[in-house]
């Protein structure tokens, strides 16, 4: 998946990069009607900045404008971590706990149980890997726009 975006700060080999946006919203009635989008834009974030870690193969600086790329392999396997895992886990607990007990009750608490457990470890599954890799790569410079006003 590529997309355009602005270079914000840059770390090292890792840059931070914001994009908006907008490939969901882009074929919107309500975006041709001259509206702010209908109740699936708002809620999947259409025109808003979205910041991301990136590995900055092009040496951009801050402020240019680059082609940020994001493999597809990881793309899915995100998803499915984040669609198909707490499902598993959710039937897991279910069995687990029929397991244990005949009580339908118990049951839905160990499926509960199971679906909040994935979450969390989801979240500290992120917050360790996010430190040790980039979300994206930035591919090619396209403009430099706080550069380019400077020098003139």
């Amino acid at each position: 998946m590529k997309t355009t975006a602005t270079v914000v700060s840059v770390n090292g080999p890792f840059a931070t990069v914001q994009a908006v946006r907008t490939s969901a919203c882009e074929g919107c009635h309500k975006m041709a009607d001259g509206e702010k989008g209908c109740a699936v834009c708002s809620l999947v974030g259409g025109g808003k900045p979205m910041t991301a870690r990136a590995e900055n193969r092009a040496g951009a600086q801050v402020g240019d404008k680059v082609v940020i790329e994001s493999a597809s392999s990881r793309v899915l396997l995100d998803a499915a971590l984040v669609f198909l895992l707490p499902l598993l886990i959710c039937f897991l607990g279910w069995l687990i706990a029929s397991a244990v007990t005949e009580r339908t009750l118990w049951r839905a608490v160990g499926a509960a149980a199971g679906f909040v457990c994935s979450f969390i470890g989801l979240r500290i599954y992120s917050g360790a890997v996010r430190v040790k890799r980039a979300d994206v790569v930035i591919t090619e410079i396209v403009g430099d726009t706080d550069r380019s006003a400077s020098e003139a």
